[in-house]
């Protein structure tokens, strides 16, 4: 993703109090960069622990109406352990809490982070290449909400 920036040099520090005072574009424009992988590295992690709650519901979902007796084995580490469905059971639904969990921090944390984005997108006036000049606003209300609007 590359960067473009319209505004004069930026000494005076962002209005959030975890960004650092910046003394030159490329500052704000690094720490922009920054801010976006971390956001979508973020995105991404999201995604994974989704792939795997769904697969701890699925498990959830076939295993329910089994016999609690019944053997079924569980993946521990890499090695598969044989249990009954009654022991397996618990620690499933532990893990999918626990997962979700972790998807919901991860959403807060990147909540926050773009918001930052956004404010130093307003204070320094950062577009992104690609991006027309029209502002973020202007662009939504206009477009009619087809694809080729």
């Amino acid at each position: 993703m590359t960067v473009t920036d319209k505004t004069s040099p930026a000494t005076a520090p962002t209005a959030s109090p975890t960004a650092p005072a910046f003394k030159t574009e490329r500052d704000v424009l690094n720490y922009w960069e920054t801010l976006s992988q971390e956001v979508n590295l973020a995105r991404g992690k999201i995604g994974e622990l989704a792939v795997s709650l769904r697969e701890h519901v699925n498990v959830l979902e076939n295993v329910k109406n089994l016999d609690p007796s019944r053997r079924c084995f569980r993946s521990v580490g890499g090695v598969l352990v044989e249990r009954t469905v009654k022991e397996v059971i618990p620690a499933v639904e532990s893990n999918a809490a626990n997962l979700r969990r972790a998807i919901e921090a991860i959403k807060e944390q990147c909540a926050v982070k773009e918001a930052e984005l956004e404010a130093l997108r307003k204070k320094y006036k950062i577009r992104v290449q690609g991006e027309d000049a029209m502002p973020t606003d202007a662009r939504e209300s206009s477009s009619g909400g087809g694809v080729l609007a």
